[in-house]
């Protein structure tokens, strides 16, 4: 049982104080243990005040602890700090984490063994972006365990992970993307609205999901992003959050947009009225309809995991190899190659900071750079060009040929 905490007398004057955690993964007990120096009242009190830390988690861990006891107290520290989709990737690389240090004492933890852990994991066909995935974790729960006062250094930090290369992301062309929308208007127009809505605002998929028709302003042909549907730690869970910036947005809509929204509704009011209910007015934009099986008022919202699943399918049958979130790319590489500045993509797509718009769609800025160079050089070279016709104009414009020297 958790909580449970002993006493015991090492030497006159001096006591040491335990108390059990729980069990590992490897099912070994995990104890908190501190040294008191005093009599049998301090020793008490200094256990009483040790359980309570240890029920609010707030103990740090002592003595030799292995990685996979670091792990797995480091994400016990981290779940509530964090998106339960994080936390999920997180405890995937722990695992395999686990699975080639977990018996290794942080004491003894070297670098050379993180490598050749590395090492192991690219020699079994794992990609270098995996790899680094499991360094990222392993570091941040060691960066954690010297915090803790658990180590003298991050050795992770002296760890040579391997280097990654950036690709440029999957882009759809727009017949592509056509081609979706009109097969799945004939098998599930809920599917071709959330592809429409990904192409257009470049939004991400729990916030399409999160909309509501409330957000939509028809007076200002803005559609507000506010929220986010989200998977909880286990999948079949379902709550509605914050975007991942934390912060609402505002997106344009053009006269199109708004009417398709606007041809949507009337698809999902006509649902509701066959099911002899009324769409609430403060409903979700993508209920998911009679397709899905939810209540077409739309009282729930669709599933991330039911749109990317769906989106899957419909992309396999019409040969098209994309992903739905490589909608997300497409919105912004139209744009960016349609002149429009950074800074305003960046805003649709709800990246905090522009670089990160940089960095992701550098493919399509250089493209714009082609194009400038193009620009550039056909100004030049008309210039050139027509200097060089006045230059002949005047040569033969002197008698005999003489070119005149000033």
């Amino acid at each position: 049982m958790a909580g449970k905490g002993t006493i015991t007398e090492r030497s006159p004057g001096t006591w040491r104080v335990r108390v059990y955690i729980g069990r590992n993964a490897q099912g070994r007990p995990i104890q908190v243990t501190r040294t008191v120096k005093g009599g049998k009242r301090q020793a008490q009190a200094e256990l009483a005040r040790l359980m309570v830390e240890v029920e609010h988690r707030t103990a740090p861990l002592e003595g030799p602890v292995t990685v996979a006891e670091l792990l797995e107290h480091w994400l016990e520290h981290v779940t509530p700090l964090r998106e339960p989709g994080t936390v999920r990737g997180h405890r995937t690389c722990a695992q395999a984490v686990v699975a080639e240090l977990g018996h290794v004492r942080l004491t003894k933890l070297g670098a050379q063994e993180i490598d050749r852990a590395y090492a192991r994991w690219l020699a079994a066909g794992l990609a270098p972006a995996t790899v680094r995935r499991y360094h990222s974790v392993l570091a941040a729960a060691l960066h954690q365990a010297r915090r803790w006062g658990l180590v003298a250094q991050v050795i992770t930090d002296l760890a040579s992970p391997p280097p990654m290369h950036a690709r440029p992301p999957t882009v759809p062309d727009p017949s592509a993307v056509q081609g979706l929308v009109t097969a799945a208007e004939e098998e599930n127009p809920v599917l071709a609205m959330a592809i429409v809505l990904a192409a257009i605002t470049g939004a991400r998929l729990g916030e399409l999901c999160g909309l509501r028709w409330s957000d939509i302003d028809l007076d200002n042909n803005v559609l507000h992003i506010r929220r986010a549907v989200k998977h909880g730690l286990d999948k079949r869970e379902l709550f509605v959050g914050p975007t991942k910036t934390h912060q609402d947005r505002k997106v344009s809509l053009d006269p199109t947009a708004l009417a398709l929204l606007a041809s949507h509704r009337q698809r999902v009011e006509g649902w509701a009225n066959h099911a002899g209910v009324s769409v609430l007015e403060d409903g979700y934009v993508l209920p998911g309809g009679p397709a899905w099986g939810f209540d077409p008022t739309g009282a729930e919202p669709v599933k991330p995991n039911t749109i990317t699943s769906a989106f899957a399918r419909l992309a396999e049958r019409s040969g098209v190899k994309v992903r739905f979130h490589d909608l997300r790319h497409f919105s912004a590489t139209q744009l960016i190659g349609a002149g429009v500045d950074v800074r305003t993509v960046a805003h649709r797509l709800g990246h905090a900071d522009p670089s990160t718009t940089l960095r992701v769609y550098a493919h399509a800025l250089a493209e714009r750079d082609r194009e400038a160079a193009a620009i550039l050089g056909a100004l030049v070279a008309g210039s050139a060009t027509a200097g060089s016709a006045v230059q002949s104009s005047s040569a033969r414009s002197q008698p005999n040929g003489y070119t005149r020297r000033d």
